[in-house]
């Protein structure tokens, strides 16, 4: 009876090693993953300048030589103003003119890598969009895979499209809050100075 139960207790607590385990590898599995993503991924502004600028990024775990993506955004409250190459892939092979308000707004990018590993793995930083809020509200700015060149990302060991997960960005557009110039204060001493003649006078005619 006792080698029984000692055996009893070997195999629970086999078993939950096992589990522990298989725990750690899906953990591993889930955060070792291909993102491309905008940053930050919520922001906020009043509406007015300056403009809202959004980073492209891919933080890898496998290699890629590069891919391309397309943009999607609120144009009922953002205006797209620009698109800039970061400098960090070698090749910006396609990307929209200042002001197109064509959608998606398509981007593609490359690493030429001629020596082992053949590929980059990582963040890195694609290029920074700016965008001009024109509503109130909440607007979400969308990526997805695209198939413009270079097509989708893809593993310099072999021509099938790498698994990439895909994150956009919210920017909450709060109304803008006038502010009052040199002129408009002056104005609001003025008024303010008269009222308090006013309430002066009123006093003394109160008080003969």
């Amino acid at each position: 009876m006792l080698k029984l139960h000692r055996f009893a207790l070997r195999a629970v607590a086999l078993n939950a090693i096992l589990v522990l385990l298989v725990g750690l590898s899906l953990v591993s599995t889930a955060t070792a993953e291909n993102l491309l993503r905008l940053t930050p991924a919520e922001s906020s502004t009043d509406g007015g300048p300056p403009d809202v600028a959004l980073d492209l990024e891919i933080d890898f775990a496998e290699l890629t030589l590069g891919g391309g993506v397309e943009v999607t955004y609120d144009a009922a409250r953002l205006e797209f103003v620009s698109f800039a190459f970061s400098g960090d892939p070698d090749f910006g092979l396609t990307g929209p003119a200042d002001g197109d308000p064509t959608q998606p707004l398509l981007i593609g990018a490359g690493w030429a890598m001629f020596e082992p590993p053949f590929g980059v793995s990582g963040l890195h930083t694609i290029g920074t969009f700016l965008f001009r809020a024109i509503g109130n509200g909440s607007a979400t700015v969308s990526t997805a895979e695209s198939p413009i060149n270079p097509g989708p990302y893809y593993s310099p060991v072999n021509s099938t499209p790498l698994v990439v997960s895909y994150n956009g960005a919210m920017i909450h557009i709060e109304p803008a809050v006038p502010t009052l110039g040199v002129l408009g204060r002056l104005v609001c001493c003025l008024l303010l100075l008269l009222v308090g003649i006013w309430m002066v006078g009123q006093q003394e005619r109160s008080y003969p």
